[in-house]
C-alpha cells in the first residue's frame, strides 16, 4: 500500500491547467504553457517546480506505440500468488523488473496480486517470457492471465481528478 495515501496536495485552476498542458504535451515550453493557460511565465515555472518538489508530477515521460518500434504484441498479465512471504515477493519484483520486455510493473489488491506489462516480437517470445516466470516462481504463483491490448483509448489523464 502506498505510504503517502493521506497526503493530499490542495490544487487550484491554475495548477489544473498547467498540468492538463503539460499532460497533452510535456515538451511543450514554458512560453508555450504560459500563453495557453494565460498564466505568467514565472507563475508557471514556480508551480511546475513546486508540483514536481512534491511529487504530484513524478516524472516527464514520452508514450511510445510499441509496433512502431517492432513490439506488435502488448499484453497486461495478471499473477495471483499463493500466501506469498516478502522475500519471495522481492524476488519476484526484482526479476520482473530486469526483463527488458516487461514494462511495467505493479502491486494489486484484489483476485490478483501482480500486474505486468509485456511488449513481445511474437507470440514465441511472448511465451518464453511466461514460461520463465512460471518455471522461476512455480511455487508462488498460483495463477496467470493474459489480457492482450488491441488499442488504447485513454492513459493516465489524471487531470479530471483535479
Amino acid at each position: 500500500m502506498r505510504q503517502d495515501l493521506d497526503e493530499k496536495t490542495k490544487f487550484d485552476s491554475k495548477d489544473k491547467k498547467i498540468i492538463e498542458q503539460l499532460q497533452k504535451n510535456c515538451r511543450q515550453t514554458i512560453a508555450q504553457i504560459a500563453k495557453k493557460t494565460k498564466l505568467p511565465r514565472d507563475v508557471v515555472v514556480y508551480r511546475i517546480k513546486k508540483l514536481e518538489k512534491s511529487n504530484v508530477i513524478r516524472a516527464h515521460h514520452t508514450m511510445l506505440d510499441p509496433i512502431k518500434l517492432g513490439y506488435p504484441l502488448y499484453t497486461w498479465v495478471l499473477f495471483a500468488c499463493y500466501n506469498i512471504e516478502p522475500e519471495q515477493e522481492k524476488k519476484l519484483i526484482t526479476f520482473l523488473n530486469s526483463n527488458k520486455n516487461i514494462i511495467y510493473v505493479s502491486k494489486c489488491s484484489g483476485k490478483y496480486d501482480f500486474c505486468i506489462g509485456i511488449c513481445a516480437k511474437n507470440y514465441k517470445q511472448y511465451d518464453g517470457i511466461i514460461r520463465e516466470i512460471r518455471l522461476k516462481f512455480a511455487n508462488t504463483i498460483r495463477e496467470i492471465e493474459s489480457v492482450p491490448t488491441i488499442q488504447e483509448f485513454k492513459y493516465d489523464w489524471m487531470v479530471d481528478l483535479i
